[in-house]
């Protein structure tokens, strides 16, 4: 099965990846430019132990150093001429700060141009940052799950021309980047409550490309 993850530059493409096959193998960047220049592929165990997936990183958008466009040629020429089959197009925004730039409107009407409206029957949209606390819902003053998956898929419909709503995932990456001793002394009492919710988004993930 093939999993290919696309968003801007920063979203959090590889520690995604990373927490869904449980390694450390995706590059990860803080960065404003790309870390990842070309798209990436690796075939491993679910989450370390399951049956055996393969992720494609593909190059962040809104590249600080005016890369975009052929980030978009690579990226389009990658998955039709060696992926050619997508189970999971995994679509990632900050849920800080969710939008869809000028380069990743271009990639979606490149995707539709390559593999037809159909392809996204085949979309999951992801939300990273989504921290599971109390203490964050509070911050997040009346934004909610309910609403960023309103206004995403009013968004892709606007774009695209589809008419279902895509699934969305609500995903925080810090679960799986943190030692236990690390995760213990950040969530305290909620630290079930934390890591459950992060195992059934990532399980979510999971089921959509079955």
């Amino acid at each position: 099965l093939f999993r290919s993850v696309m968003g801007a530059t920063g979203v959090g493409k590889g520690s995604t990846l990373n927490s869904c096959f449980g390694v450390g193998n995706f590059s990860m960047s803080a960065a404003f430019a790309s870390d990842t220049i070309r798209p990436q592929a690796q075939v491993l165990p679910w989450r370390g132990t399951g049956s055996p997936m393969r992720g494609v990183d593909l190059c962040g958008f809104s590249d600080s150093e005016g890369r975009d466009t052929g980030f978009i040629d690579s990226m389009v020429s990658y998955l039709r001429e060696e992926v050619k089959y997508v189970h999971c197009f995994l679509l990632l925004f900050n849920s800080q700060e969710a939008r869809i730039g000028m380069h990743l409107k271009d990639m979606l009407l490149s995707l539709k141009s390559v593999f037809g409206l159909p392809f996204m029957k085949n979309a999951m949209v992801g939300f990273t940052r989504w921290e599971y606390t109390k203490r964050a819902s509070i911050l997040r003053r009346g934004v909610t799950k309910e609403s960023l998956t309103a206004n995403v898929n009013k968004l892709l419909r606007d774009i695209l021309g589809h008419e279902h709503d895509c699934a969305c995932v609500f995903i925080d990456n810090t679960v799986s980047m943190c030692s236990s001793e690390e995760l213990e002394e950040l969530y305290g009492p909620e630290l079930s409550v934390v890591t459950g919710a992060f195992h059934d988004a990532i399980e979510t993930v999971r089921r959509f490309a079955l």
